[in-house]
């Protein structure tokens, strides 16, 4: 049987100049492979706990960087301007929610995602597991 989380819990980049600590379990955790994700994590998806505005302490000195998504809205990236870790960011589409990078957390047994967006984008050789839910696009 897994154990319940245990909150607070910080997440940060890789030089510690930016944290970001949650003081209460994701409302949800998603994992993505569009293109824009891949290139924005430079691995083969994106992988987030999103969490309610309140629940978010940041601190450190924060970049942030708008791009407009394929649906048309924006998504703002915040990230360390030191070492460049893309540790929190924003989506129109879901206000007053905060999705942080979950590998800023360094922990193994955070939450599985429960959905795997843009799957069609995926590489080849990446197989969504039974429990994750595989949303095509989006």
């Amino acid at each position: 049987m897994a154990e319940p989380a245990v909150f607070p819990k910080t997440a940060s980049c890789i030089c510690g100049g930016l944290a970001v600590t949650v003081t209460a379990p994701p409302q949800m955790v998603h994992a993505c492979s569009c293109l824009d994700c891949q290139r924005g994590t430079g691995s083969a998806f994106s992988y987030s706990g999103f969490f309610a505005e309140d629940a978010v302490t940041v601190s450190g000195e924060v970049r942030s960087y708008r791009r407009s998504t394929e649906a048309g809205r924006w998504q703002e990236m915040d990230f360390c301007p030191v070492c460049g870790v893309c540790v929190f960011y924003r989506l129109q589409v879901l206000p007053k929610i905060i999705g942080v990078s979950v590998g800023c957390f360094a922990d193994p047994s955070f939450g599985k995602p429960e959905k795997l967006f843009w799957a069609s984008r995926r590489p080849h050789w990446f197989d969504v597991p039974a429990a994750v839910e595989p949303v095509e696009t989006q």
